[in-house]
This record gives C-alpha cells, sequence and structure tokens, in this order.
C-alpha cells in the first residue's frame, strides 16, 4: 500500500510540474542556448551593458566568424536585441529572464 501512495505522490509530482508542456520546452530551449561556453560568455557580457561585435570579439579572444554566428543564434532565439551606431552593429540583453538568471548565478557563485 505504502508504495502505491508513494507512486501516487510522484504522478501528482510529475503532473504539477510538466502540466504546461509548453513552458518545460521553453525552459529547456532557453537552458540549451545558455549551455553554449561562448553563448554563455556573450550573454554574461552583454549583462553588464550593450557592446558592438568588435568589443565581443576582443572581450572573448574569439574569431569574428564564430562570434557573429552565436549572437545570430541568440538574436533569432529572441534573448538579444541589435542595433546600429554608424558602421557598427551594437547588442544588447532583451530577455529580462536572462538576466534575472544571470544575476542569481552570479549571486549563488559569489557566495561560495
Amino acid at each position: 500500500m505504502l508504495k502505491q501512495e508513494s507512486q501516487d505522490r510522484v504522478r501528482r509530482l510529475a503532473r504539477e510540474l510538466f502540466e504546461n508542456e509548453n513552458k518545460c520546452a521553453q525552459v529547456l530551449s532557453m537552458f540549451s542556448h545558455c549551455s553554449n561556453p561562448v553563448r554563455f560568455k556573450i550573454l554574461c557580457l552583454l549583462d553588464a551593458g550593450d557592446l558592438c561585435v568588435s568589443e565581443i570579439v576582443t572581450a572573448l579572444e574569439a574569431k569574428y566568424s564564430n562570434i557573429s554566428q552565436q549572437l545570430k543564434i541568440l538574436t533569432l532565439a529572441g534573448y538579444l536585441d541589435k542595433y546600429r551606431v554608424k558602421k557598427s552593429i551594437y547588442y544588447r540583453l532583451q530577455d529580462s529572464r536572462i538576466k534575472e538568471i544571470l544575476r542569481f548565478l552570479r549571486e549563488k557563485f559569489e557566495e561560495r
């Protein structure tokens, strides 16, 4: 009997957690985008303020083509916004959820 109660409790919990599959898919997508080391570093840099592509390339000591590709992925995902100033393209964080996640992580890792 106890085993059945335990199984029912686990099923209830799973239903509550994954009641809305769309939200679950959104969270997984966000973590997928953030799990790439270069994209994560870009997000962290942009959390401090808007940067142009060349500044990001310099900060990460990476190839322009790689940074450009990662910026495109993050922009298409809706996490970044871009704008032009003269000949430079600047990027900024657009998604407040990403900002909250980055601040949460920073706080948790500063505690150690």
